[in-house]
């Protein structure tokens, strides 16, 4: 996975360098003549400042994963939508902020520069999109054995070409239909694995078979490391490649090499003083607007302003969270159920507090008492765990770690209504307790927000 770590440093690095050349077209045009040292420098530091901004705001957004990265008209609709917003916090920053920061106020330089990132920084991302895909610089992959994980991951490689692989071949047994695999060559086991890993030129073996069952895999694959192949296992490659844990295709010693790793004492402490100090500073912020949101509940419909709830948190010991009440009274007199989409519980006020995540302000102060965190799998009721532990494999272990106010999976997954969409859901969580770490608690805070801004909460 070096190389997609390298295309995102690639496009870092290329949209910095396209922004800061947009400056300096910019500057040429505006002063008719290639800018002096002193244009350059009074003019960089101000823009520098923007461009830092700019690409925090394309990160939140997505602009920097590589799956998004192809050339149809939701990418583009996407970048458009966030220059236009960068173009507009650019507008503000210069008009009300760079007098009192710096000593230029570029009116007409800001005018000029619109038009010619506009140009630039598109027709650069569109190269990029589509050198990202060229068949040379895509991995050859083999599979070997197919599960349902397995095909998801075929058909997720087979959709998103600019993740920088292609399945060269498959050795199955079983039937799979061409139309399902379009370019895929399927062997049976009887195929001989090291003329297959020449003769497509392989350069990644995938095996959802246990090697330590398969000695004559073992050997095949032993026989060919002068390939220079990378050799994976179904689970490593599918949480790299997507993000998420495959839950039916771990057993319990992958949970004793991956989530009993090291010392996480620092790293708990940290965050806990973290989650300290931003829920106390949430909750003193948010003080002005409890009067209004409890007016605003109570005239929409007849109860209690706040809502609580039993849920399940770390290791499995129960606490009562507290939200602002989204339901009507009796919502739920027949007994547990899901929350969905346009549920039609929720009262007309509730939707709003919903959507933007404002019913969750009261549990800050289950962060505050220790039983929440900002980071982590989201809390569920002791009735639902009841039934998904008997479903799904592992679900307690989600547990293993203190419940969040958002997390991995509500910002990559934000259904939630069903046992498949909890199984979902679980892969996510168990990507999170395994990489947990505070640059991902950042990312996933700041992609939180994005999804507050936007509404897209519920």
């Amino acid at each position: 996975m070096v190389l997609n770590n390298l295309k995102k440093f690639v496009l870092i690095v290329g949209d910095f360098g396209v922004l800061y050349a947009s400056l300096y077209s910019t500057l040429a045009l505006r002063y008719r003549h290639f800018p002096g040292q002193d244009i350059w420098r009074q003019h960089f530091l101000p823009f520098t400042v923007l461009f830092l901004l700019w690409a925090l705001i394309l990160y939140i957004n997505g602009l920097y994963e590589t799956a998004t990265s192809k050339n149809d008209f939701e990418f583009y609709n996407k970048l458009l939508r966030n220059l236009l917003i960068n173009y507009g916090l650019a507008g503000a920053y210069f008009y009300m902020l760079t007098d009192r920061l710096f000593d230029i106020k570029p009116y007409t330089v800001f005018f000029i520069f619109i038009g010619v990132s506009l140009v630039l920084f598109s027709l650069w991302r569109l190269w990029y999109n589509t050198i990202v895909q060229r068949p040379g610089l895509l991995r050859n992959v083999i599979l070997i054995g197919m599960k349902d994980e397995a095909r998801e991951l075929v058909l997720e490689i087979l959709r998103k070409p600019q993740l920088g692989f292609r399945i060269a071949a498959v050795v199955h047994d079983g039937y799979l239909a061409k139309e399902d695999f379009p370019g895929v060559i399927v062997y049976n086991k009887a195929a001989d694995l090291k003329t297959l890993l020449r003769k497509h030129e392989i350069h990644t073996v995938v095996t959802s078979i246990n090697p330590h069952s398969s000695p004559e895999l073992v050997q095949s694959l032993y026989e060919s490391l002068a390939l220079k192949m990378q050799f994976y296992d179904l689970p490593t490659f599918y949480e790299k490649l997507t993000g998420k844990i495959p839950v039916t295709t771990i057993g319990h010693i992958w949970f004793l090499e991956n989530l009993a790793e090291g010392d996480k004492s620092l790293y708990e402490l940290l965050k806990r003083v973290v989650d300290i100090t931003l829920a106390t500073l949430g909750l003193i912020i948010s003080i002005p607007l409890f009067p209004i949101l409890a007016a605003m509940i109570r005239f929409d419909s007849q109860g209690p302003i706040f809502f609580r709830q039993i849920r399940v948190g770390l290791l499995g010991r129960t606490f009562e969270a507290v939200k602002l009440r989204s339901m009507m009274v009796g919502a739920e007199k027949n007994g547990a159920q899901w929350a969905e989409r346009n549920d039609p519980r929720v009262t007309r006020v509730g939707k709003y507090l919903r959507q933007f995540r404002f019913d969750e302000i009261p549990q800050l102060w289950n962060v505050l008492k220790g039983e929440m965190t900002f980071i982590g799998p989201r809390p569920e009721r002791p009735e639902f765990v009841a039934n998904l532990q008997t479903l799904i494999p592992f679900y307690n272990e989600r547990h293993l770690v203190k419940p969040g106010l958002t997390g991995w999976a509500q910002i990559n997954f934000q259904k939630g209504s069903s046992t498949g969409d909890s199984l979902k859901k679980l892969q996510y969580d168990l990507f999170y307790i395994k990489n947990r770490s505070l640059p991902l608690d950042i990312g996933v805070l700041l992609k939180t927000i994005n999804l507050i801004l936007t509404g897209k909460g519920w």
